[in-house]
């Protein structure tokens, strides 16, 4: 029997993409090592260079082998336990940044909030009142864009060119408080950064957080929210939900999203069908019917958390052991 070296390499990388998450969750890969899969791209060079030496020759194959399996192995890696990619918020930019004057400012009785950071890192907390506070620095020392008035509060980095693998770049850095009193609608634009959202205590309608490359911790104990939408690209985001119910979307491509959600309250949540996407619904004791998970208090629970998911070569993780702080 001759193999086709075509479906060789095929079947070799969905083997391969498929047994990582499967060990990890059988407990005989670690997750510390499946999370540095793709560490392995320097043997898809390897790999070129054996495919050039074989070049016409039975082995000629190897080459090709060596790329399924390397590429099964890390996107594997990424499904299982999501790139870890929290580094990238904190080393980009030109690294050393200048203070700059803090800001000050106050909200009515309803306002919208929205956080537009582009390379850096950004801490947001709360404070009771009605008043919010700005402070932090930048490469040239000079403050972000910001509008404020009594319905509203925009903080953008200066540079908007994207996000930034090579070279050095305009980097911020910002603590930002925002009040418990007014009720605030937040969204959060976050490009290759490491955000920390410990929002105690406030009062928040719809929040939607879109991190691209970086890392998020979003910490909602203790408040009331209407609806939330947390879209993860090539991230990671790490998320603890307050005692009272909500709805909202949790979407994720090529990383991870974890969230706690706290004992007593049901859970649903509806799941895409790509195979691609991992979760450990089962093993929290949820129960499926079709696409569609939940907890067994879920009907008769006082407080009720909906949600839909889609991930896509990602993980969703829920109530993971090391927590989500």
């Amino acid at each position: 029997m001759r193999l086709d070296s075509r479906f060789l390499n095929w079947g070799l990388f969905f083997i391969v993409t498929g047994a990582v998450p499967l060990a990890v969750q059988q407990g005989l890969l670690g997750r510390d090592i499946a999370v540095r899969a793709w560490q392995l791209w320097p043997l898809l060079i390897v790999a070129a260079g054996v495919g050039l030496l074989l070049r016409r020759t039975t082995l000629e194959f190897l080459g090709g082998v060596i790329v399924a399996v390397t590429f099964g192995a890390m996107l594997g890696g990424v499904i299982a336990v999501g790139a870890e990619l929290s580094e990238i918020g904190r080393s980009c930019g030109s690294g050393e940044t200048r203070a700059f004057a803090s800001q000050q400012g106050s909200l009515g009785g309803s306002a919208r909030v929205r956080v537009d950071l582009n390379c850096g890192d950004v801490n947001v907390g709360t404070a009771a009142g009605s008043g919010w506070t700005l402070s932090g620095s930048s490469t040239d020392g000079e403050l972000p864009r910001i509008s404020s008035g009594s319905d509203r509060l925009t903080i953008e980095s200066k540079n908007q060119g994207g996000v930034f693998f090579f070279g050095p770049s305009h980097r911020d850095s910002w603590t930002v408080t925002l009040p418990t009193d007014p009720t605030i609608d937040i969204e959060a634009e976050l490009n290759a950064a490491d955000a920390r959202f410990a929002l105690t205590g406030a009062r928040l309608g719809r929040t939607e957080m879109n991190l691209n490359a970086g890392s998020l911790r979003l910490d909602l104990t203790d408040f009331t929210l209407s609806r939330l939408d947390v879209h993860v690209n090539a991230g990671s985001a790490r998320m603890t939900f307050p005692a009272s119910g909500f709805s909202g979307s949790l979407e994720v491509n090529a990383g991870s999203i974890a969230f706690c959600v706290p004992e007593g309250v049901g859970l649903r949540i509806s799941t895409n069908a790509n195979i691609t996407g991992s979760n450990n619904f089962d093993q929290r004791g949820l129960s499926r019917s079709g696409s569609t998970w939940e907890t067994a208090n879920f009907s008769g629970a006082a407080s009720r958390i909906d949600l839909t998911s889609n991930a896509n070569a990602a993980s969703l993780t829920l109530n993971p052991e090391d927590g989500c702080r």
